[in-house]
């Protein structure tokens, strides 16, 4: 009987001694998962927040350092020509641009003048604006394209084909035959006609994004084209229709006078020729006679 009380004390002794330990482990297990879990979320806590920052930031920065290329188009009418080129050619030199082109034409005596205008980007719209001033605005248009991604684009491929360039360098030094020199030096020859094009490409949306380019049309009148009523318009219309006729019947008139001389050349060799045959008729009928 003792033997038995002693056997069953034993295995409760055990029994004890095995959930003790379990829990123990557990409880080890679980401290260190806790541990674990809490650390992981206060690192991935403060990482995720020092990423949005960052991302907030880059994001800030992108929108600052956008690429965008913003074109104006304007055509006015003006009674002082030539003192609103005189203004738009020195307001063109104090805001720092330049005219690219321009052409100046006249017609019935009244003159116009078209330029592409570049000026910077931060002076566009005040250059714009003193240009619409004191004259009549006939039309004007604004259109601005966002050119950033092909901008990064370009940026990218310069490096990637730099980084290319530089290792073949180290090829062409380390080429052991005249093969393989020769064809380190014609990949070379590619990759650098590669990093010249995309420089210029590079250089051209510098320029496109760093300059606005303004279209300039101008057109001088006798005047100025105002709001108008309905009756107004229709007589305004009779009366530049009785000028075109003018218009026509003068440059009929002058074609004329200038055609004078080859008329009078025309007219002289019609006459000669006709001479000519009376004479050869006369002398045929006397010779049958």
């Amino acid at each position: 009987m003792k033997k038995i009380i002693a056997l069953v004390i034993s295995a409760i002794l055990i029994m004890v001694m095995l959930c003790g330990c379990g829990d123990t482990e557990f409880g080890n297990k679980a401290t260190v998962e806790d541990s674990d879990y809490f650390l992981d979320s206060g690192y991935e806590s403060e990482t995720s927040d020092e990423l949005s920052d960052t991302e907030e930031g880059s994001q800030n920065e992108a929108l600052d350092s956008r690429k965008l290329i913003k074109e104006i188009d304007l055509s006015v009418e003006t009674k002082d020509y030539d003192n609103y080129i005189a203004s738009i050619r020195n307001s063109v030199s104090e805001n720092g641009g330049y005219i690219e082109n321009s052409n100046e034409s006249s017609y019935s005596k009244l003159r116009s003048f078209d330029a592409v205008i570049r000026i910077p980007v931060g002076k566009a719209d005040g250059f714009t604006k003193s240009a619409s001033e004191n004259v009549t605005v006939i039309r004007k248009s604004e259109n601005v394209e966002d050119v950033t991604e092909r901008y990064v684009d370009v940026q990218a491929r310069i490096k990637v084909y730099k980084a290319e360039e530089e290792s073949l360098i180290e090829l062409l030094k380390k080429a052991s035959s005249v093969e393989e020199l020769l064809s380190v030096k014609e990949r070379l020859a590619d990759i650098r006609a590669q990093i010249e094009s995309y420089t210029a490409q590079l250089k051209s949306l510098e320029n496109q994004t760093d300059y606005s380019t303004i279209t300039l049309t101008v057109e001088e009148v006798e005047r100025e084209v105002k709001k108008e009523g309905y009756w107004n318009g229709i007589w305004n219309n009779i009366i530049k229709g009785f000028k075109n006729v003018w218009t026509i019947i003068t440059s009929v008139f002058a074609f004329i006078i200038s055609a004078i001389p080859y008329l009078i050349l025309i007219l002289a060799i019609a006459t000669i020729t006709f001479v000519l045959i009376r004479i050869f008729k006369k002398k045929k009928t006397d010779k049958k006679k």
